[in-house]
Formats: structure tokens, C-alpha cells, sequence
């Protein structure tokens, strides 16, 4: 099955306007007469309502941390081909083009989608608070990336005709053409609350206004027959449609699902409802604001997503479905319920009654919770078994607080690294029912992602129905590792120590780039050359480990622990490191700690800084006749600290070269050792700072001196100073200062 010509709505940063234009641009090709499939980058479902007003078909999410990056390409295909082929695509991205996960380099970004489905993009750009700064921002959007295709502009919020000569002028020069201007128009405006836009399944009717109104404003300042053009040129990829019923891997039961419907529960992906379909099952939608009693035959109850906190009045004046809901559940019935179904199942929520299911109460709160979370089963259930893996999402403003003795559904992990928000793991929802037959928490989990928990569900359900158990199949779990992962051999990774040289992407050797190209999961060091880590292929997951002088700082036991858990969950990890891994580098402890705990290391070595960087500033460390050795010190700590090991005066005695690395601080104490030890004062020196990079400054000087020259100047870290004769060698091309 061909992909359609297609095209992805970027913008800088959210609230640029992405929806308005992809919203706008759905309706407005649909009334020319295109058949369109809208789509959503992210785990967003309040976007995907509007899509469907616009398009007239089912909106859909593209999200390679749910979905697993393997199955975005089948679910675009699958969206845009059930029901009628759709003519044209488009997918809506999320925030900036560029945000993804946290600390997780860009995975699962709207730029991680275009590459992974080759889709070019349509940048939307607000342009109310600047006018030719703006050809600085696309510019710089347009090459940051190299995988992707900025194909085109469209200006939103622009304020005058003078305003958007300015702003097209200065854009001329990037090349890259202006699609579309947008005036303002404080009319297109559409009502929000505390966790975005209403959703339009709560206001029909005005949705479809504004849905109309937005057709108009996109095709009076954009021009339509460009963007086609545009899509059209997207690449034709052929392979295989997402299929619900083949992840199944053939389950048919035969049961009646209730499911949450109306104004208070408006979140479901359309897979969902697919998969249970797939399976056999018939749904059936039940209003817990309206219906009375759950539907005729109801054999399970699927309890999605919404807004209980807004409609809480009217959920508890519905006390008859409430009780229903409560005596099916202590009856076996098999209930799944995420986010709003979970505090539609609490005793009260904001004091208002609820199904009394569980034993928790709920309440609003100011503070926005919001994020991806890798999640293990911390109870076993009728949909996972205890330590089963799963990836999913969190976005609430209320909180659950679960009576003691409550046992909790989901254990999450923690971020992958301090810098990033490492915190203890998390406990959340609740298990509950006399058999592990409901199953509510906050997680939103894209059951596309993870189909054994629809296959497990659906047999569930059966099973309450008939009497009779029919096996589940289990689907491949993603790799995840548990904080407590255990290494078994079916599923152990392999960790590289990979040396990437100093500052210079094209020092690192061909055996790194060749177990960079093959990595899953690349812990990264600060001093590594970024533009390695923008050259890995989509879905690489980046942990960065920075060690940073007085700022952030990841300790080394947790850069082992992280190696460990990676490789344990049957990740190829790569622990890349500037220079090489084990001048300095720690390498040995992250290698001893790996194979303590059975997995394999290889270590790659890399173009130490010690050489390389002197070398790049004219200086060689050996030179016939002045020098034939050189000695390499780690500075870090200065003379007489007691934890130094350094022989300063052997160091000094010595006649050879030396190379000062991590001295930046302490130079003026290294430097008066070396002189208390009788060098002589007028010793070249030289302090190279940030070399192997464009940013490569060179400081000369003696030994008597160079500290003096190095405060002067300003040396910031990184830099190595060399003390000897041949420092005298040193390229007098180099800037002095910059």
C-alpha cells in the first residue's frame, strides 16, 4: 500500500497557530472536493475531534514513544486508506518542530515523524512580535536538520501589508517560499480550559462554525494549490497498512464492551475501538451523564478519557448507572478505565459522589501534570501481568489519593537522567474487584502500541460473558527496562565504549561511527560532538550524562546504573565519550560495572585530546632533538591537595613534554609547582581552549606567565595547556584571543 501525497504542519513553538492551519486547510481541501485524512503528531486527542469536523473522517495520532516507531508508517497508511482512500494527508505536528520526549534528543517529535514518514513540512510562523527576524528563524529551522524538508512558509498574525513586505523580503533570501499569510482575526478564537481547547464533541454545533470559519481564512490567505503541490512532491513509500485484526494474531471472542461516551468522556484513540472490533467485540457507547443503566448484554466497560471535574454535578445526579457500574464491577465485570474513568470510579470528586468503585477520592488541583511515561505493571490484572511493560501518557490537573492498602497499577520509571528530572519511581492507579478485574490509573496508553492489552481485555470480557477462557495472545513488549531490571539471556544488550575524539566530528574512527550507526540508546558526554548525535539514525534515544564544572552534574555510579538497565532490557547501548574512554574518561568503571553484571563491553578507542588537541594547534608533543617523551597530567586537582597521586616534582624533573589536561582552575598552582621545582621560567607554554572546534582559541605564553595570560583572556574549559619546548611550535595563525 502507497502512502498519499502528503505534508506535516510545523511551527517554532506551540500556540504559533498549527492547529488553526491544519484544522483550516482539512476543510478547506475537502470543500474543493479532496478526500482528506487527518492525523496528529503526539498524544493529543482534543486536535484529532476537530480533524474529524473537518475531514469527515476519524482524526488519528502518530506517536513513536506510544506506538513504537515501527508502526508509525502502517498507522498513516492505515488512516488515510480505511473507510475510502483519502486524495491527500495531514499530519499536525506538536510544540516546536524540534520538542519531543524529555532527554530523549527529539525522539518522538514532530521532526522525528516527518523523517521517519518523509514528509515535507509546512512551517507556520506567528510573526506578530518581529518582521525580518523571522527569515533568521526559518533559516535556522530549515538547516538545523538536514533530514528534513522545510518546503514552505505561512505567515500567521501578520499586521499590515507594510508588516509582510518586511517580513517576505527578508525571507527571499532563505529561498524558501512563502505559502500562505494569515491576518489576525481575534474571531477564530476557540473557547479553552485548564487542559487546552473544549473539545469539540462537547459544542458540536459551534465547532462546525468555527471549523467553516477557519476553511474561509485558510483558503483567502493561503495558497491551496502550492500546499498540493507540495504534498504531491512527498515521496510514494509502499508497505503495509496497520491491521488491527492481525495483532491480534487472530482472537475472536464474542461479547457486548460499554463505552464511555458523551460531554464528560471524550478521549479514545480511534485504534482502540478498532482493536476491540477486531477482536469480536461489539461496542456499545453509554452516557454517564444521561443513560440510567448500562447497556443490554454489557460484558466489560472501557472508561476513557474527558472532563468528570467539569460535569461532576451531573455524574453524580446520574446515581442509578452509578450503582449499576458499582454492582457489575464487584460482580467480575471486567473494567478498564484511564484518567476520567479513573475518578469516575472514586467515592467523590470535589465532594461530589461518584461510582464508589474504588477506594480513593479525587479532587482538582492548580498544578498541570503532563509527560510520557514508561510504566511496569506494579499489580498483575485481568490486562498485564505483574513487571509487564507498557509506554503511555499523563496530562491531569487533579489528583487521586488511594486509601491505604490499595494496590497500585503502574510502577513509572524514572527520566533517564538527573538533568533531566530523575526522580524516584512512581507509583499510580489502582487494582482493584474481587479478581484484578478493574484496572484504572491516570496512564493513557495507545493501545495500538501495546495490542496485548486489548487481546487480554477482549478475552476478559469473554470470558465474563460465557463462562469459557479463551487465551490471550501476547504481542512483543517494547524495550523497556524496570529501575530494576534483571539481565536474562534472551534479552541482553551489549554496551560500546566509543571514543568520538576531541570537538571535530570527523576524528571519531569508522568502528565508532559503524556502532553509533547500529545503536539503540547513545549516553552521551557533554564534550562529544553534537553533530554526531544529529547524524543517528530516527528513534535513537540520546541520555545525556553531562558532567558539568559547578552546574549540572550526573554522578558516575548513575551513568553505570543507566549502561546497565539499557543493556539488561536488550538495548544496544553506546557510551560515547570525547576523546578517548579511558584517558580520563572512567571508561574502566562503566566497563567493570557492565560486566559484573553479565552483559558484554567492547571498547572502541578514540583520538585522545592529550595529542590531537596540541596537534591541532601546531604543536607536536615529541620533536626530535627538544623532547622524547611527553607526560599527560590530570590537573583537576592542584598541587598538595591531598588527594592528589601526582609526583609534581618527578613531573618536573622529567625533561619531557607536558600535557596539562582539566587545568583551567588550578593552572596558577600547577604552574608555581612546576617553577618551585626549578623549571626554568621562560619554558614555552601554550593553553589551547575548545580545540578540534570552530571555536578553537589559542593562548602562548611562558611558564612564568601563562597562567596570568589564561585569567586574562578568559580560558574556559575545555582546554589543555602544553609545557615544553615544542609549545614554541605553536601556529602562529591561531588568534591570540576571540
Amino acid at each position: 500500500m502507497t502512502l498519499p501525497p502528503r505534508l506535516l504542519i510545523a511551527a517554532p513553538a506551540s500556540g504559533q497557530g498549527k492547529t488553526t492551519v491544519a484544522t483550516g486547510l482539512m476543510a478547506a481541501l475537502r470543500q474543493r472536493g479532496l478526500t482528506v485524512s487527518g492525523h496528529k503528531v503526539g498524544p493529543d486527542y482534543i486536535d484529532p475531534g476537530y480533524h474529524e469536523l473537518a475531514t469527515g473522517r476519524r482524526g488519528r495520532n502518530l506517536d513513536p514513544f506510544l506506538q513504537g516507531e515501527e508502526r508509525v508508517l502502517p498507522l498513516l497508511r492505515h488512516g488515510a486508506t480505511v473507510g475510502a482512500p483519502a486524495d491527500l494527508a495531514i499530519i499536525e505536528g506538536v510544540m516546536g518542530l524540534l520538542d519531543g520526549a524529555v532527554g530523549r534528543a527529539g525522539f518522538a517529535s514532530t521532526a522525528h515523524v516527518a523523517r521517519l514518514t518523509r514528509t515535507p513540512v509546512l512551517l507556520v510562523v506567528d510573526v506578530s512580535g518581529a518582521s525580518r527576524s523571522i527569515a533568521a528563524l526559518v533559516h535556522g529551522f530549515a538547516t538545523f536538520d538536514p533530514q528534513l524538508t522545510v518546503a514552505g512558509v505561512i505567515l500567521n498574525k501578520v499586521g499590515s501589508v507594510t508588516h509582510e513586505a518586511e517580513v517576505r523580503e527578508a525571507l527571499a533570501v532563505t529561498g524558501i517560499p512563502v505559502l500562505g499569510v494569515l491576518r489576525r482575526d481575534p474571531s477564530l478564537d476557540t473557547p479553552s480550559r485548564h487542559l487546552g481547547l473544549v473539545p469539540a464533541a462537547e459544542r458540536v454545533a459551534a465547532a462546525r462554525r468555527t471549523v467553516d470559519a477557519l476553511a474561509a481564512h485558510i483558503a483567502a490567505g493561503v495558497d491551496l494549490d502550492a500546499v498540493v503541490a507540495v504534498a504531491r512532491r512527498a515521496p510514494a513509500l509502499s508497505g503495509p497498512a496497520w491491521d488491527p485484526a492481525a495483532e491480534l494474531a487472530g482472537l475472536t471472542v464474542d461479547a457486548t464492551v460499554a463505552v464511555a461516551s458523551g460531554p464528560a468522556f471524550t478521549f479514545r484513540y480511534a485504534e482502540t475501538d478498532e482493536l476491540l472490533a477486531a477482536a469480536g467485540l461489539r461496542l456499545a457507547p453509554v452516557d454517564p451523564l444521561q443513560d440510567p443503566t448500562l447497556p443490554e448484554d454489557t460484558a466489560g466497560l472501557y472508561l476513557g478519557g474527558g472532563f468528570p471535574e467539569v460535569y461532576a454535578g451531573g455524574l453524580a445526579d446520574n446515581a442509578p448507572l452509578r450503582r449499576a457500574v458499582a454492582a457489575a464491577a464487584t460482580a467480575g465485570l471486567p473494567v478498564v478505565a484511564e484518567c476520567a474513568g479513573l475518578l469516575y470510579l472514586a467515592q467523590d470528586l470535589d465532594g461530589a459522589a461518584m461510582a464508589g468503585v474504588l477506594p480513593a477520592r479525587a479532587w482538582m488541583t492548580d498544578r498541570l501534570v503532563l509527560g510520557y511515561r514508561e510504566a511496569s505493571a506494579a499489580t498483575a490484572s485481568m490486562i498485564a501481568d505483574a513487571d509487564d511493560l507498557v509506554t503511555g501518557h499523563e496530562f491531569h490537573r487533579t489528583r487521586v489519593e488511594a486509601a491505604a492498602g490499595a494496590e497500585p497499577a503502574w510502577r513509572f520509571r524514572p527520566r533517564p537522567s538527573a538533568a533531566h528530572g530523575t526522580a524516584a519511581p512512581t507509583l499510580d492507579g489502582i487494582v482493584g474487584g474481587p479478581d484484578g478485574n478493574v484496572h484504572a490509573s491516570y496512564l493513557h496508553v495507545h493501545w495500538a502500541g501495546h495490542p496485548d492489552l486489548a487481546a487480554r481485555f477482549a478475552a476478559a470480557v469473554h470470558r465474563h460473558a460465557t463462562g469459557v477462557a479463551v487465551p490471550a495472545p501476547r504481542a512483543p513488549r517494547p524495550a523497556v527496562a524496570s529501575p530494576a531490571a534483571e539481565v536474562h539471556p534472551a534479552t541482553v544488550g551489549r554496551v560500546t565504549l566509543v571514543g568520538a575524539g576531541p570537538g571535530d566530528p570527523g576524528l571519531i574512527t569508522q568502528r565508532g561511527l559503524d556502532r553509533l550507526a547500529g545503536a539503540d540508546v547513545v549516553v552521551a558526554d557533554r564534550l562529544v560532538p553534537h553533530a554526531l548525535l544529529r547524524e543517528l539514525r530516527p528513534g535513537v534515544r540520546v541520555i545525556d550524562v553531562s558532567k558539568v564544572p559547578r552546574g549540572a552534574f550526573v554522578p558516575q555510579e548513575r551513568i553505570n546504573q543507566i549502561l546497565v538497565e539499557e543493556a539488561s532490557a536488550g538495548h544496544r547501548v553506546v557510551r560515547l565519550k570525547g576523546g578517548d574512554p579511558f584517558v580520563f574518561g572512567r571508561g574502566m568503571e562503566e566497563a567493570q560495572a557492565c560486566r559484573a553484571a553479565g552483559l558484554p563491553v567492547e571498547v572502541v578507542p578514540g583520538i585522545s585530546s592529550a595529542i590531537a588537541v596540541p596537534e591541532l594547534a601546531g604543536v607536536p608533543v615529541t620533536h626530535r632533538g627538544l623532547t622524547q617523551g611527553f607526560t599527560v597530567v590530570s590537573a583537576h586537582l592542584p598541587p598538595g591537595d591531598p588527594g592528589s597521586t601526582v609526583d609534581w616534582a618527578g613531573v618536573a624533573r622529567a625533561g619531557t613534554t607536558i600535557v596539562l589536561l582539566m587545568a583551567v582552575q588550578t593552572l596558577p598552582e600547577v604552574a608555581a609547582a612546576l617553577l618551585a621545582q626549578g623549571m626554568d621560567p621562560a619554558t614555552p607554554a601554550v593553553s589551547i581552549e575548545n580545540g578540534g572546534t570552530d571555536r578553537q582559541r589559542v593562548l602562548s605564553g611562558r611558564l612564568d606567565d601563562i597562567a596570568a595570560v589564561a585569567a586574562a583572556h578568559g580560558l574556559c574549559a575545555p582546554a589543555v595547556t602544553v609545557v615544553g619546548q615544542v609549545a614554541a611550535f605553536v601556529d602562529a595563525a591561531q588568534p591570540a584571543d576571540a
